[in-house]
């Protein structure tokens, strides 16, 4: 839609995918600071938090990406893990979950009222990512077959690289990228702006939903019941390559509701639908989220005392 904003003299970009990334972290750390002062985790402790889920998401992100969608070229050439294109949601999740967890256990933090704090702040920064998929053309959806004169354009013309439709039939809004790294020059289902609204929809939810809490660790039981069927939702519209765990025959009309879950057959054979990596990864999530909800729903919440009322740091 607009992969690049200007390039410099030797080839060197300023990209709005690589800002809102950038925009997608600061967001998340300003979350947590701001509540982590609520509740006693002294801001000034929370420095080794922070880059370890930045390393750890970013490590994790791209990894799990590397594996599902380029094993090969990842096999034959080890170094490519490192280069900067190319993430994964759910493989940033776990990694920065992991680099999270590490951190807070050796700084004997308060684990699950920790991942509370974090989960609203995750769910904002992943749908501000999403805004950075859509100016760059990556994670789109499959073609929308519409009549042409039934689109509304909702942008002015040449503002960016394509454009957005209003349109009475669903999806009611398509866009199309002329840009990008993406399909170009077709209508497409939004799924970079599905995403950014349940990703800021929900953790905007989860923000207010605090004081309702409990147990600790609810918040992040609940963003793992919540999000991830609209995840699984939106990748049977998506049409970019995401790797698949596991593909069977389907018939035209299954493919019909989900055509992003279809790729083509072998030589003219039948279509086939798979349940993509991240689809699978959701379902885990969803029962971790059950099994926290089951095993901890009489824990109760931890007190709580803002930093204000204790200088020194965390409560004993």
């Amino acid at each position: 839609m607009y992969p690049t904003l200007f390039e410099a003299p030797g080839g060197v970009g300023v990209h709005p995918y690589g800002l809102l990334i950038l925009a997608a972290f600061c967001a998340a750390f300003g979350l947590v600071h701001w509540r982590s002062i609520q509740i006693g985790f002294h801001p000034d402790k929370l420095i080794g938090v922070y880059i370890a889920s930045a390393v750890g998401g970013m490590l994790g992100g791209r990894l799990l990406y590397a594996l599902a969608v380029e094993p090969t070229k990842t096999l034959s050439n080890p170094a490519s893990l490192f280069a900067f294109s190319g993430f994964a949601f759910y493989g940033g999740l776990i990694g920065g979950t992991l680099g999270v967890a590490a951190v807070s256990k050796g700084m004997k933090l308060d684990t699950w009222k920790m991942a509370d704090t974090a989960a609203p702040a995750v769910l904002v920064a992943y749908g501000i990512g999403r805004l950075g998929c859509f100016f760059a053309g990556c994670c789109h959806g499959v073609i929308v077959d519409l009549a042409p004169d039934g689109l509304i354009p909702l942008l002015p013309e040449g503002m960016l690289h394509g454009q957005v439709f209003w349109t009475s039939q669903y999806p009611f809004v398509v866009n199309r990228f002329d840009a990008g790294v993406g399909l170009l020059h077709h209508n497409l289902y939004p799924t970079q702006l599905w995403s950014v609204v349940v990703g800021c929809g929900l953790g905007a939810a989860l923000l207010y939903s605090w004081k309702f809490r409990r147990f600790d660790g609810q918040l992040a039981a609940t963003a793992l019941l919540l999000e991830p069927p609209t995840r699984f939702l939106i990748e049977g519209y998506r049409s970019d390559e995401r790797g698949y765990v596991a593909t069977f025959p389907v018939n035209a009309t299954l493919q019909h509701w989900m055509p992003g879950l279809a790729q083509a057959g072998d030589a003219g054979g039948p279509p086939i639908m798979g349940i993509t990596t991240s689809q699978a990864i959701a379902l885990g999530a969803m029962v971790l989220g059950l099994a926290i909800y089951l095993f901890r729903w009489n824990a109760g919440v931890a007190p709580e005392v803002a930093v204000e009322e204790d200088p020194e740091g965390l409560p004993a």
